[in-house]
């Protein structure tokens, strides 16, 4: 099946937004908060997204791709910031 490339492209994603967080995200409590929302709520959403998902997929697929979801938007704005040349914030 799918699922483990679907999980790896998520965790991918997730590697990448927290690696690069820092080149955009001045040192201190901003860079800490926006790591600890975006693992906490990803964490989140894919725990209760495996609780749901009853036997379709293997939770840690889904909590993966769970992670990867909640980590989109800021791939998005991340890849505009570098697109874009922009300093930190």
């Amino acid at each position: 099946m799918l699922f483990p490339a679907v999980a790896t492209i998520a965790l991918l994603i997730v590697v990448y937004v927290h690696a690069n967080i820092p080149r955009f995200t001045a040192r201190g409590p901003k860079r800490i908060v926006a790591h600890a929302v975006l693992l906490l709520s990803g964490l989140g959403f894919g725990i209760v997204s495996a609780m749901l998902s009853g036997t379709i997929a293997p939770p840690w697929a889904v909590i993966a791709c769970g992670m990867g979801l909640v980590h989109l938007p800021t791939l998005c704005v991340l890849a505009l910031k570098r697109f874009g040349h922009s300093g930190r914030s």
